[in-house]
């Protein structure tokens, strides 16, 4: 069941890869807010282009138990009963609300296009290879190749990317190239998700992220804000107000939370 603090309402979507996590997947910059949010119960709901697999071990270390949405918005797996009714279809321990299409229709367009054009997508590779272009381990490796919904692009020819967009969704992630269904978008998923929650009080929306994959995420809540990258940049986005962190990665997202959620007593402690 929900465990939401109504007086401190405040609910957090955030990416993963170049946001909430750095170049090297660490998050340590971000813990000590992490915790105090954890205190305050503030849903931190992650919203990447990262799979279930993937997710759920980063939740796990970050002692998170909140609703999460995978592959770019293509679906949310929320924690069985954690609204106190029936959401979703059940799979094991979620409710999962489905957006998006299942990977092997994907796949089946890829292996069309591959006679003609050249293509290469994380179903073309082996735990090595998207360890090495990624710089995942292996073991994180061989769950990002766990994908249920879309597929990584890391080669793509400009002809083939063009018959891949009429049929599915395909847009630049931090790295790579992402390819979904139609149906599904980050911005869809956390409409759904942040209506939920209103039915319990009033809410803030707080959308952060650092990429053009993250846009429509961060049209739909109350509160947008980007991270800078790496290279010193934000993403270049179509929204009106929008707060850019002036640091890179998980520093910019501790940056925006002491802004918009944290009070003065408590970022003093952190």
């Amino acid at each position: 069941m929900i465990n939401f603090d109504k007086k401190n309402s405040y609910v957090i979507f955030t990416d993963l890869d170049g946001t909430l996590l750095d170049e090297n997947y660490s998050y340590k910059e971000a813990l000590p807010v992490l915790k105090i949010l954890r205190k305050r119960k503030v849903p931190i709901i992650f919203c990447s282009a990262k799979t279930k697999a993937e997710q759920e071990v980063i939740r796990k270390k970050m002692k998170l138990d909140h609703p999460f949405i995978v592959e770019n918005g293509s679906a949310i797996y929320i924690p069985k009963g954690y609204f106190g009714k029936k959401v979703g279809e059940v799979r094991d321990k979620y409710e999962v609300i489905l957006l998006g299409t299942k990977i092997e229709n994907i796949r089946k367009e890829i292996e069309r296009l591959k006679k003609n054009y050249k293509v290469k997508g994380y179903g073309d590779m082996t735990d090595k290879e998207v360890a090495e272009v990624s710089g995942l381990d292996l073991k994180s490796a061989r769950l990002a190749k766990k994908r249920e919904f879309g597929e990584t692009l890391i080669e793509v020819e400009e002809e083939a990317l063009k018959e891949l967009k009429k049929k599915f969704n395909v847009v630049k992630g931090g790295k790579f190239i992402q390819v979904f269904g139609k149906g599904a978008d980050k911005g869809k998923a956390v409409k759904i998700l942040s209506d939920m929650y209103r039915e319990f009080g009033n809410i803030t929306t707080i959308g952060i992220g650092n990429a053009q994959n993250d846009e429509k995420m961060l049209e739909v809540v109350d509160i947008a804000a980007i991270v800078k990258n790496s290279d010193g940049s934000w993403a270049n986005l179509k929204i009106d107000k929008i707060y850019k962190a002036a640091r890179i990665g998980p520093a910019g997202w501790v940056e925006i939370i002491k802004k918009f959620v944290l009070d003065y007593e408590e970022e003093k402690r952190i």
